[in-house]
């Protein structure tokens, strides 16, 4: 009875793990989203838009109704999620924080970022 015990823990526990290095389409079938973890840098594209970087080739844009100056650039910005992953078009439980000490900003949209096309193509 404890080995079937066991056995049944261990199968609902795999069923809701993800693999390392897990890809958007983890989060949902046509989704596309992306972990805080993985983000790997932050730029100011205008007065509410901060742009994400998550790979070279992925990039997001999270939109806050305050200032993108009052997130306080001088100090680490960071995302913070309720969820596992954050995706695009469903900012619920999303915020930015930055400061000294860190202040959460909600954040009101995700969507991603348009990719550049190489001049001359």
């Amino acid at each position: 009875m404890l080995r079937l015990t066991i056995l049944a823990a261990a199968l609902a526990l795999s069923a809701c793990a993800s693999p390392t290095g897990a890809s958007a389409s983890a989060a949902g079938s046509d989704r596309d989203c992306f972990r805080s973890l993985d983000v790997r840098g932050y730029s100011v594209v205008d007065d509410h838009r901060v742009q994400l970087r998550v790979s070279p080739s992925r990039e997001y844009i999270l939109t806050i109704p305050q200032q993108t100056r009052n997130l306080d650039w001088t100090h680490a910005i960071s995302v913070r999620s309720a969820s596992s992953f954050i995706c695009v078009g469903d900012p619920s439980g999303v915020q930015l924080m930055g400061g000294d000490p860190p202040q959460p900003y909600q954040v009101s949209h995700v969507e991603r970022a348009p990719t550049e096309v190489a001049q001359g193509s």
